[in-house]
């Protein structure tokens, strides 16, 4: 057991054992989130035969990439309703309820009902409960990281959050495994009428899972601190845009490099290798496949790394790593073949996860304990509905117009604002969190 103090003077003690729970209650929930959001996308083909009917299915499926969009559009929404209770009210149960929120939209969307049976009801439902899904996505993020630190000993916070980092890409990785499994083992017409509902059911039973563990989670020692001396911030919207409203600013530009590749390499990606490279589906997605792998088994030693050398030092050289790799990477993937697209994608995708092993410990030091969880959710939130959002529809534009390599400008000039950003960075890994 370690002893404290918080900035308000205020004796804080971490232990081992709360920190593992918080681990796991963080990341069966993020996990959860995570899967239900994007599963959506990679069964969008089946969604939207049964819900977007239309004589063109280019159109149909447009659609349903709108939906798709407009949950990232919620996501800040998500936010600025859900982070701000999250330090007035407390971490624990305002994750608890964003879980149940995406548990039930993703089980609604799973058991709705098609186009042919209740007409245009059927896709503004669909949107809707999309939306729901993204306000529920933009209160997750945010608290589950401000949760793992809350409970971090000292000089293990930077590992500590990585197991967040590791849950999203395990989640991107189930997902898409999933999905092409069954897609191999269902016939065509089975996938198309009820096979699509599958993926999104399955993650009820862990979504029920993550809600009881964290209902029995006890609070982080830094917000019952707060509670317990009646120093709790009744205003945290309010006092993170008229005081912090600098960190959000810097949090967004932080985070822009790295909410943008994660869409380029893991979202546009699988469809790019297709329509530009010619590959199969299945080599397509092996490419992919080893990708997630890769930037899955880099996250631990970079994230040990950034409480060995600080966060900052790692920071300024992925981005400025991942500025040099970006045009090698898609000249590879743009050249029809298996193994040089595959080392197009190991070359970068280790690098993404030595960006967002710095980035959010960055993010979590940047707010203090009265406001962490609003303005960490706020700057990260922003960063994905700007830089991820439309990243996709970007690229496709940029490649059917420029060619296969043109992203890659794109992606650069992105990650070239989280450089600048990450020179303005100070240094934290070494002090206790505010």
């Amino acid at each position: 057991m370690v002893m404290r103090k918080t900035a308000y003077d205020i004796p804080v003690k971490t232990t081992a054992g709360p920190g593992r729970k918080a681990i796991l209650a963080a990341s069966i929930g993020t996990y959860v989130e995570y899967y239900d959001f994007v599963v959506y996308g990679y069964v969008a083909s089946y969604i939207a035969h049964a819900f977007f009917p239309s004589d063109d299915p280019f159109v149909g499926l447009l659609l349903t990439f709108g939906a798709f969009a407009a949950s990232y559009v919620a996501r800040p929404l998500g936010a600025v309703i859900f982070s701000p209770l999250g330090d007035k009210y407390g971490r624990r149960t305002v994750l608890a309820v964003v879980i149940l929120m995406m548990t039930l939209a993703t089980a609604t969307i799973g058991l709705l009902p098609t186009y042919a049976q209740i007409g245009l009801l059927a896709p503004t439902l669909l949107t809707l409960l999309r939306v729901l899904q993204g306000i529920s996505a933009g209160g997750e993020y945010g608290g589950a990281t401000s949760l793992i630190a809350e409970f971090s000993p000292p000089g293990k916070r930077g590992f500590y959050i990585g197991f967040i980092s590791l849950t999203t890409g395990l989640a991107l990785l189930s997902g898409s495994a999933f999905t092409l499994v069954l897609t191999r083992l269902l016939p065509e017409n089975a996938m198309t009428s009820w096979g699509w509902r599958i993926p999104l059911l399955v993650s009820v039973p862990l979504g029920v899972i993550a809600l009881y563990i964290r209902f029995k989670l006890q609070e982080t020692p830094h917000f019952a601190a707060l509670t317990q001396e009646e120093k709790k911030n009744n205003t945290p919207l309010a006092t993170t845009v008229k005081r912090d409203y600098r960190a959000v600013a810097l949090a967004i530009g932080t985070a822009a490099a790295n909410t943008c590749l994660l869409a380029v390499y893991f979202i546009y990606m699988p469809s790019a290798l297709k329509q530009f490279a010619n590959f199969p589906p299945a080599q397509a997605q092996l490419i992919t496949f080893s990708g997630l792998i890769a930037y899955c088994v880099a996250i631990f030693p970079f994230a040990r790394l950034t409480d060995k050398v600080g966060r900052r030092p790692q920071l300024i050289a992925s981005t400025i790593a991942l500025a040099l790799a970006i045009y090698p990477s898609f000249m590879l993937l743009s050249q029809g073949t298996l193994a040089l697209a595959v080392l197009g994608m190991v070359i970068v995708t280790p690098l993404i996860a030595a960006n967002v092993t710095a980035v959010l410990p960055v993010l979590t030091e940047l707010f203090s304990t009265t406001n962490r969880y609003t303005g960490l959710s706020l700057g990260w939130q922003i960063a994905t509905t700007v830089f991820a959002g439309p990243t996709p529809m970007i690229l496709a534009a940029l490649a059917g117009n420029g060619g296969p390599t043109m992203p890659a400008f794109y992606a650069i000039a992105v990650v070239a604002l989280s450089v600048c950003a990450a020179f303005t960075i100070r240094e934290t890994f070494n002090k206790p969190l505010q």
